[in-house]
């Protein structure tokens, strides 16, 4: 009799560890696709915006060039001022310029959120239910 009650308390313990191991499996399988969804939803227009961008920043590039040919003889003309002068007043005011507009990139760069936070938050949970379900009931700690 107490051989059976422990074959019956073996199986039931191996069928509950058995149902807490596919139980995990199961949360890692819906946590890597959360990751999937969140990285997805993050990522998704990236390669349209890093193409409109790069052919803006090219033709703005081609622009501003001319546009900064075109003030330099301006200026020159307008001043009589060396045409070396013209060009180191004009490069200057683009640099500072420039200098602006990468800064203002950085601090808006700052914003993006790369981290999956909904899915570490997750994690964290089921780890935790995870703990209290090996430790059991009856253990406090």
């Amino acid at each position: 009799m107490a051989r059976d009650r422990a074959g019956r308390e073996l199986r039931e313990m191996s069928g509950l560890v058995r149902a807490i191991a596919d139980d995990a499996g199961r949360l890692a399988r819906q946590h890597a696709e959360l990751v999937r969804a969140e990285l997805r939803e993050g990522l998704g227009p990236a390669p349209a915006a890093a193409a409109a961008l790069g052919a803006g920043i090219g033709l703005a590039a081609v622009g501003g060039m001319f546009g900064a040919l075109m003030v330099v003889h301006g200026l020159n003309r307008a001043t009589r001022l060396p045409l070396w002068g013209c060009y180191g007043l004009v490069g200057g005011a683009m640099a500072a310029a420039g200098y602006g507009l990468a800064a203002s990139g950085v601090r808006r760069a700052a914003g993006v959120r790369i981290v999956p936070r909904e899915t570490i938050a997750a994690l964290r949970e089921d780890i935790s239910w995870l703990k209290d379900q090996i430790a059991g009931p009856d253990d406090p700690g």
